[in-house]
């Protein structure tokens, strides 16, 4: 979707690189640079090898001072986003999902104490389930997922999340989606155009505008099924 996972996956053979506007009110409240808060972009690479498994890495640009003492946009924060799908979408039954973003590393907790953490933003554990209605051609996605964010400082976004996707029958390359991540209702559209130009707009709260595109190429040769 937008801000939450699911359980959707990929086509098995897809890789994906893609480049994101990230608005400051998507991003956590620690995203700072002289105690104010800054839009920024990020960069990712991603890929399915096998269906029921993707892996991404994300690099995500901060706001500071770097070596020669100029202001920019100049550091970076990195992370891999791991998600494995152990159950798969069944006529009577979800798609459900496990995953992480930036695992294993600790959370640098001087947050408490007015500093803010060098890594760790985005790191937290999820389960989702994604199951998917066909009307009259038209496709009706319903995503419920749980978020574990490790860091108090992302603790809006813990606990129950939330999203409707929604695919006409008469532009099946175009999706439209609502969610609501726990803090707050997001709404977007996507297109995917000329089978390998994948393009997103998105409101976060109606008003906040995120959006990017990505590159996609499936190394088996693979389509997804409509």
């Amino acid at each position: 979707m937008i801000h939450v996972p699911t359980a959707e996956m990929a086509t098995e053979g897809e890789a994906r690189i893609g480049f994101f506007f990230l608005n400051q009110e998507f991003l956590p409240d620690t995203y700072q640079y002289e105690g104010e808060k800054f839009n920024t972009t990020n960069h990712f690479l991603a890929i399915t090898p096998f269906p029921w498994i993707e892996i991404a890495y994300v690099c995500t640009i901060l706001k500071g001072i770097d070596n020669d003492g100029h202001v920019g946009h100049n550091k970076k924060d990195r992370y891999f986003h791991l998600k494995v799908r152990p159950l798969k979408e069944g006529k009577w039954w979800p798609a459900i999902a496990i995953g992480t973003q930036d695992p294993g590393s600790k959370v640098n907790e001087s947050y408490a104490e007015g500093k803010y953490p060098v890594n760790d933003y985005f790191q937290n554990y999820y389960i989702a389930a994604s199951k998917h209605v066909m009307y009259r051609r038209n496709e009706f996605g319903f995503h419920l997922t749980y978020r574990y964010f490790t860091s108090d400082f992302n603790a809006k976004w813990r606990g129950i999340a939330a999203g409707i996707t929604y695919r006409p029958s008469f532009a099946r390359n175009l999706r439209a989606t609502i969610e609501y991540t726990g803090d707050d209702i997001n709404i977007g559209a996507d297109c995917l155009l000329w089978k390998h130009l994948f393009l997103q707009a998105t409101l976060q709260n109606g008003k906040h505008f995120t959006g990017g595109l990505c590159f996609k190429l499936n190394l088996l040769g693979k389509t997804h099924p409509d």
